[in-house]
């Protein structure tokens, strides 16, 4: 008898019940690292008719960093919250990271691992392992608590479908992020009868702004002679990214992505005055910070901002930040398009008393942006992290996704359209990139959708992805991709932080390079040819745009491929 066939006597095995919620919760996938607690979600997916019917699709993965990285992608790339599953408590152990960057970076995801067996003897699941002993915690969710929204045991295999849909339900409830379960192997091996009625999702509203704040913004902008706009990532919202167009251009209201994680702007646009905020604030009259945990380096920025800082995101203050002194004026809690929506109401269409200051303020920002494009002339002759950054944006076609974890420039790119770009999490991270962008594939290929995913990467990331287990994934589910590795042989953010604190001091003789250093560098190329991938290696920035022209042929033809740029300096 199939287990997806239920009787009065034996029901289903709460394994498949837990999966089957989690489907009809909206989640499309489950990144798995399978251990000795999996084998009722192994005989539950083996049992089903058709293999995944109504279940979220099952992504053997062979590393937990990378299982957390695509589902992370996978949510940024579908808006749904997705699932990853590892061995109990060495599992969740190595999710930590992952589990950090999604909580940063907002992302819905529904981590989970299994638990080891509570008994020692009895029940089917019990333990018959050696390691079942030392494997078990005290408080197996206690090591990842900090970096998730919720956290829970299952403690009765009756409940399992009630607490997956609790589960989503917190993960994608403003402002959304990760949520973590663990599931003792004896209740994943129970029969249950499934919940009747179904359990349904519970819709939850994100809050609406508050009329007045927003009209007490509005007539701020309406007063200021430059009201500096800076975002990083309100474009995660499409229609923020709509409407933030179209106030920039209506308004003249200058824009700055700072540590730009989507396009909320298109990157050209005549409103967008760069990446960076250290030298923006000379004339800015009023900030106002969308979607932004760190408006500005404080340590850092010159000249100080001396404008009025106003803030809008679903948590503006960012409270699961232990410190964070932004003084506001006003925060207002709603997300990006709902504000945005509210404000450009709120404004209206500029009356004659505002032309006059609207025109001056469009010439002051022709002026900045003119500086900035002069300031950014390279020399193509040699290859750079700057002028690669220019080929790769020039070369890649319009619908292609690129997800950069540090390396590419963004200053060089010509998006325009929000999913083209995803920037690295706050968190920092390493081991999010390659990932993340196999999560993108995945959910492309889930929908039939053919274009170039891309990776651009420094050599440290590259590494910290977990390559093997990476370029593993891509020729075992097919996602063919893009990863572009920027190789300085080098931490660079180490090499620089160095040397921006001590210019003149002992390690500046060596260059800052003293626990920096990654060479010898390894043939990063035959990794991927190892995998069946297309691997070449560029050393000339002549050779970049026939090297990416080389490399969408392969994709197009379903072969993944790496290209090594050994950079110069």
């Amino acid at each position: 008898m199939s287990v997806s066939a239920p009787d009065d006597e034996h029901g289903v095995l709460a394994a498949e019940a837990y999966l089957s919620a989690l489907g009809k919760g909206g989640v499309d996938a489950l990144y798995a690292v399978a251990g000795t607690d999996f084998p009722s979600i192994i005989e539950a997916y083996a049992a089903t008719p058709a293999g995944t019917a109504g279940l979220p699709k099952p992504y053997t993965v062979p590393h937990e960093n990378l299982a957390v990285s695509m589902a992370h992608g996978d949510a940024l790339r579908t808006g749904r919250p997705q699932a990853a599953m590892v061995h109990v408590s060495v599992g969740t152990a190595n999710m930590i990271c992952g589990a950090l960057n999604a909580a940063r970076d907002g992302v819905p995801l529904l981590l989970s691992a299994g638990r080891t067996p509570l008994t020692e003897d009895g029940p089917e699941g019990t333990r018959s392992r050696f390691i079942h002993w030392a494997q078990e915690m005290f408080d197996q969710g206690g090591m990842i608590r900090e970096a998730v929204k919720w956290d829970y045991e299952l403690r009765a295999a009756e409940q399992v479908e009630d607490v997956a849909i609790r589960a989503l339900d917190i993960a994608t409830a403003p402002p959304p992020g990760p949520v973590y379960l663990s599931l003792p192997r004896e209740l994943l091996a129970k029969r249950i009868r499934p919940a009747m009625p179904e359990r349904q999702r519970t819709r939850v509203s994100a809050p609406m702004p508050d009329g007045a704040a927003i009209d007490r913004l509005a007539a701020a902008i309406r007063a200021a002679e430059y009201p500096l706009i800076v975002t990083s990532n309100a474009g995660r919202e499409p229609e923020a990214f709509r409407i933030l167009t179209e106030l920039a251009e209506t308004w003249a209201l200058p824009v700055a992505q700072f540590n730009a994680r989507s396009v909320s702007l298109p990157f050209d646009h005549p409103m967008a005055v760069g990446f960076d905020t250290r030298s923006l604030f000379a004339p800015a009259d009023l900030i106002l910070s969308i979607g932004c945990d760190v408006p500005w380096v404080p340590s850092v920025t010159r000249p100080k901002p001396t404008g009025a800082l106003w803030e809008i995101d679903h948590d503006p203050l960012f409270s699961r930040y232990p410190l964070r002194s932004f003084p506001a004026v006003e925060s207002i809690v709603a997300g990006p398009a709902a504000a945005l929506a509210a404000l450009s109401e709120a404004l209206g269409t500029p009356g004659r008393d505002d032309v006059l200051r609207i025109e001056r303020r469009r010439a002051m920002v022709a002026r900045e942006r003119g500086r900035r494009l002069t300031a950014e002339a390279l020399d193509m002759t040699k290859l750079t992290a700057e002028t690669a950054s220019a080929v790769i944006a020039d070369a890649l076609p319009a619908d292609a996704a690129l997800i950069n974890e540090y390396s590419f420039r963004t200053d060089f790119a010509h998006f325009d359209r929000p999913g083209q770009f995803y920037g690295f999490s706050p968190a920092g991270g390493l081991g999010l990139g390659f990932g993340a962008a196999l999560g993108i594939a995945a959910a492309d290929a889930r929908e039939g959708r053919h274009r170039p995913v891309v990776a651009t990467l420094g050599d440290g990331a590259y590494m910290f992805n977990n390559p093997v287990a990476c370029h593993w994934a891509s020729a075992a589910h097919r996602l063919p991709m893009l990863v572009i590795v920027f190789n300085n042989r080098r931490w660079g953010a180490v090499r620089n932080s160095t040397l921006a604190m001590y210019p003149q001091g002992a390690a500046a003789a060596g260059d800052g390079m003293l626990l920096a250093d990654l060479s010898p560098s390894p043939d990063y190329a035959a990794i991927c040819r190892a995998h069946g991938g297309e691997g070449i290696t560029v050393g000339d920035v002549a050779a970049l745009r026939p090297a990416i022209d080389r490399a969408l042929e392969a994709l197009a033809a379903g072969r993944q491929v790496l290209i090594d740029l050994v950079l110069a300096g």
